[in-house]
């Protein structure tokens, strides 16, 4: 039967000898020194769907509008799990507000509503 060694003894086997780990001094020493953030003269802008982006922003990968009636709760739960999405966007049916349902650890659910005004 063997015995399986604590994480704490790998770590000091790793050490020993030849196969010690270089150090994060040494790895940085022989680095070449990194270069200057982004100047006013490279900041761009570009259009990106809807969205006018500046430098290195968000990219909009993917837009999708779809037709959308008023559900209960139980209703757009379904439809989230009828399309394997951990959230779904519905309008509830009662309070005609923009909702999301989303998928929480194990088992439970979230709701958020938006009140617009």
């Amino acid at each position: 039967m063997s015995r399986a060694r604590s994480s704490a003894a790998d770590r000091r086997t790793v050490h020993r000898g030849k196969r010690k780990p270089e150090s994060l001094g040494e790895a940085m020493a022989r680095s070449e020194p990194l270069a200057a953030g982004p100047t006013q003269d490279d900041v761009f802008e570009r259009r990106v769907g809807p969205v006018t982006v500046t430098g290195d922003g968000p990219l909009v990968v993917r837009e999708k509008t779809h037709a959308a009636s008023p559900m209960t709760l139980e209703q757009a739960l379904y439809e989230m799990e009828l399309v394997g999405h951990d959230f779904y966007l519905f309008v509830e049916k009662e309070s005609e507000r923009p909702s999301v349902v989303y998928r929480r650890r194990g088992y439970d659910y979230g709701v958020i509503a938006l009140d617009v005004s």
